[in-house]
């Protein structure tokens, strides 16, 4: 038998404690589907009036977009939207 005198180490869940630990390491994802940017602004037609909305957030011409699926979501911060993130993407063969 073994007799402990003192506390016993906090225990942390998994995901709060990478979450934690990763600002700035790997998160592993899978591509779902690659897609062409959207396309710019055009002059609308004669007579028409130009309905759209918004500023000049125009997606490059030669860029693509990526829809990633991250397994594990609680490595992603919580705030990812506030773009306040750079993300890099680095691609590796299986």
């Amino acid at each position: 038998m073994e007799i402990v005198v003192g506390s016993s180490r906090q225990i942390t869940p998994t995901r709060a404690k990478n979450q934690e630990t990763t600002g700035g390491g790997f998160v592993e994802a899978k591509v779902l589907t690659v897609r062409s940017t959207r396309n710019r602004r055009g002059i609308p037609p004669a007579g028409d009036r130009d309905r759209r909305q918004g500023g000049n957030d125009y997606d490059p011409a030669a860029g693509r977009v990526l829809m990633l699926l991250v397994p594990d979501g609680g490595m992603i911060p919580r705030d990812i939207e506030s773009n306040n993130y750079r993300v890099f993407v680095r691609f590796a063969a299986k």
